[in-house]
């Protein structure tokens, strides 16, 4: 960026902003997925009309990131959640600077719903992840969520298998271990990665309040995008019925997004909806300037 990104935020602005199109919130066997390629906002006014939806804190915390691009990811994940959230308050219409956050123990974002007065609508969780190249905001309606995306290129420095002795479960490395291929036992790597981080962060405590070792992932044979989840624990050896307590709280989602990054989402088991498969909304956004519902997505 030939105009430095702080600068920008460091003036004085005074942008009229334009409305968000409202959504209806999502159903409950819904999750709507939200995501913006960085490299496609280059307008300097845009990214200048987006500092301004963020807090005084947030806006410090941008302007600590090193490097103009790390700036502007910083201020497209704020602006993402924030104009996303906002988008869903139809009744309210919500400002998306008036939100307010609060984070819980494990220091994971949470809208602060109990401080917005006069809002009646069930409050919507959500949790953001990104890459580079790729941020995505998941948003679900009564059950926590968590989503991770990574790049499906993504180098491993050390050994794929040595990693997963350090932080996979036993079954996770035998599996592994039975794929001959190095690259296809990289991606398999990155796929188990990829859901883990989501169920993790779905339970909001992040990976160093729960290991990845201690609970296993795999896919339900004969099925495409089923996972089963076990959970390891050093008293219990009845994997089936631990199987069966844990695939009652927690459903998953596998995609493949934009061909280059792979999208895992977790959510916590609602059951009013009788054990239903999650459905998943994909909506491609540069936020104030267009929107693009995506209907044709690989699920894996």
């Amino acid at each position: 960026m030939r105009i430095s990104l702080m600068s920008q935020m460091q003036r004085s602005f005074s942008f009229e902003l334009p409305s968000l199109v409202p959504l209806q919130l999502p159903s409950r066997m819904e999750t709507h997925l939200w995501y913006i390629l960085p490299d496609e906002v280059k307008s300097t006014s845009l990214l200048k009309h987006y500092s301004q939806l963020l807090s005084p804190p947030e806006t410090d915390k941008v302007l600590q990131m090193r490097g103009d691009d790390l700036k502007k990811n910083a201020l497209l994940a704020r602006t993402l959640v924030r104009t996303t959230i906002a988008r869903y308050q139809t009744n309210n219409a919500v400002d998306p600077r008036s939100l307010m956050f609060k984070k819980n123990m494990y220091g994971k974002p949470e809208v602060d719903w109990q401080n917005y007065k006069n809002c009646n609508i069930p409050p919507l969780h959500f949790n953001i992840s990104h890459t580079d190249s790729l941020i995505a905001c998941g948003v679900t309606l009564h059950v926590p969520v968590g989503v991770d995306v990574e790049d499906k290129e993504r180098k491993i420095k050390h050994d794929v298998l040595a990693l997963a002795e350090r932080f996979y479960s036993t079954d996770e490395v035998k599996f592994l271990s039975t794929i001959p291929d190095l690259e296809l036992r990289r991606k398999e790597f990155i796929k188990l990665w990829t859901l883990k981080e989501a169920y993790v962060k779905a339970l909001g405590k992040g990976f160093s309040a729960a290991p990845f070792n201690t609970f296993t992932i795999q896919s339900k044979s004969g099925t495409k995008g089923g996972y089963n989840l076990y959970k390891t624990s050093e008293t219990t050896t009845d994997s089936l019925e631990k199987t069966k307590t844990y695939n009652r709280e927690w459903k998953f989602a596998l995609l493949d997004l934009t061909d280059s990054h792979y999208a895992a989402i977790c959510i916590e088991n609602d059951q009013a909806t009788g054990g239903a498969p999650m459905k998943v909304i994909i909506r491609k956004t540069i936020p104030f300037v267009e929107d693009e519902l995506i209907s044709d997505i690989k699920l894996l």
